[in-house]
C-alpha cells in the first residue's frame, strides 16, 4: 500500500542497467510501495495521471529507441500538473538540442542530470525535490484537499462574487492544470494569511 506521508517516485527509463543502484536507494528511502519503474513512457504517464492527488517526483529519460520521446512526455506531464517535479536524467545532455534544453528549462524541469552521475548524487536531487514539494503552499493545499472525504470534495466549497461555486475538486483541478485562476488565487490567499500570522506573532518563530 502506498505511504501517503512520502512522495511517489516514478522512474521512466527503458535503458536502466540491472545493477544500477538508484532504484534500491530510492526504495530504501521511500519504501518499495512508493517507487515505480516503467520502461514504456505510456505506462508511466498512465500511472502518474491516476495518482495526481499524490506528491510525485519523476525521473525521466529523454531518449527511447533513439527518439526523444521523453520531451513529449515532459510536455504532457507539465500540462497535467504544475506540481509534478520532473528530473531529467539522460546520458547525452551535451547532445540535446539547444531548443529542447530551453523548452525543458522554461517548462520548469527540476533538474537535468547526466546518467553517469553517482546514484547518491541523484538521490540528493530527489531529496531536494521532496523538500520543495513538501514546503510549497500549493502542494500543501493539494494534499489537504486529497485527505477530505470524497463526498466533501464534491460539495460547493466557495462562491465567488460573480456567484460561481467551486468544489474542492474544482479547486484541485485548477491547481493542477492552471486552466482556471481560482486555485492559484486560493494558494495566494493562504500565503498572504500565513505571512500576516507570522508578522503578528514573530516571537514564536523558532521556538
Amino acid at each position: 500500500m502506498i505511504d501517503n506521508t512520502k512522495p511517489l517516485v516514478v522512474i521512466i527509463d527503458d535503458d536502466l542497467p540491472d545493477n544500477y543502484p538508484l532504484p534500491k536507494y530510492l526504495k530504501n528511502a521511500y519504501g518499495n510501495e512508493n517507487v515505480f519503474l516503467f520502461k514504456y513512457p505510456a505506462e508511466g504517464v498512465k500511472f502518474i495521471e491516476e495518482n495526481l492527488s499524490s506528491r510525485i517526483i519523476v525521473i525521466l529519460d529523454i531518449m527511447f529507441d533513439g527518439r526523444a520521446i521523453g520531451l513529449e512526455v515532459f510536455d504532457h506531464l507539465v500540462d497535467k500538473s504544475s506540481l509534478i517535479c520532473v528530473i531529467i536524467m539522460t546520458g547525452n545532455i551535451e547532445n540535446t538540442a539547444r531548443e529542447d534544453l530551453v523548452k525543458l528549462i522554461n517548462g520548469h524541469a527540476w533538474y537535468l542530470v547526466q546518467r553517469d552521475k553517482p546514484a547518491k548524487e541523484i538521490m540528493a536531487l530527489v531529496k531536494r525535490a521532496q523538500d520543495h514539494i513538501d514546503t510549497r503552499i500549493d502542494g500543501a493545499l493539494e494534499q489537504w484537499i486529497a485527505r477530505q472525504k470524497p463526498e466533501d470534495q464534491q460539495k460547493p466549497f466557495l462562491t465567488t462574487r460573480e456567484g460561481e461555486s467551486y468544489s474542492l475538486l474544482d479547486i484541485l483541478h485548477s491547481i493542477r492544470t492552471g486552466e482556471d485562476e481560482i486555485g492559484q488565487e486560493m494558494a495566494k490567499n493562504i500565503t498572504s494569511l500565513a505571512i500576516s500570522m507570522l508578522a503578528r506573532d514573530r516571537s514564536r518563530i523558532g521556538n
